[in-house]
């Protein structure tokens, strides 16, 4: 889900100003932060966790 608004206004830098990224089946420490680039691919391009051992999933 990406959140433009929250509760009427941007959300403030926190919450992740100017767009919030929720993705509900990640655990809070695999959430993103900050939003640099979105790009959609057919190929798994990894990850920072990926890279230290965890699985994509996480938690499972």
């Amino acid at each position: 889900m990406l959140a433009l608004d929250f509760a009427g206004a941007p959300p403030p830098v926190k919450y992740g100003y100017p767009m919030k990224l929720r993705v509900p089946t990640k655990l809070g420490f695999k959430n993103p932060k900050h939003i640099a680039a979105i790009f959609v691919t057919n190929d798994d391009p990894g990850g920072f966790w990926e890279d230290q051992g965890y699985n994509w999933f996480s938690g499972s």
